[in-house]
């Protein structure tokens, strides 16, 4: 399977993840999907999982954000530290209602990973 097959597949399963939660009123059925699907995974499909969890880390869409950094500071995926410092560095800039918010949590999970964003 090609790294953009994997992509559509995860990006497929988490939205119907999500549209079941949403329909269940259970706020984190997706995430623990996600969790779910991600602990089953060999080691070549987890390093295509990440690649997509990266893209998702510096996605507009802040519920796609909220699961990637769920994933990511989970599993303790330490590939995404660039993509967690780029993030990080949108959100300083940003004036969305929570972005001092989910910086604190994006400099947390880097911490946590061994990185420092600034």
């Amino acid at each position: 399977m090609t790294l953009e097959e994997f992509r559509i597949e995860m990006e497929s399963y988490r939205r119907n993840a999500e549209s079941d939660a949403r329909s269940l009123k259970d706020s984190y059925l997706a995430l623990d999907r996600l969790h779910n699907l991600y602990e089953k995974l060999n080691s070549e499909e987890r390093a295509m999982a990440n690649e997509v969890l990266q893209e998702w880390a510096v996605s507009d869409d802040e519920h796609v954000r909220f699961d990637a950094l769920a994933i990511i500071d989970n599993f303790k995926i330490t590939a995404a530290a660039p993509a967690l410092k780029a993030l990080a560095d949108r959100l300083v800039s940003s004036n969305a209602v929570g972005a001092s918010f989910e910086l604190h949590k994006v400099d947390r999970i880097l911490r946590d990973l061994g990185y420092t964003h600034r």
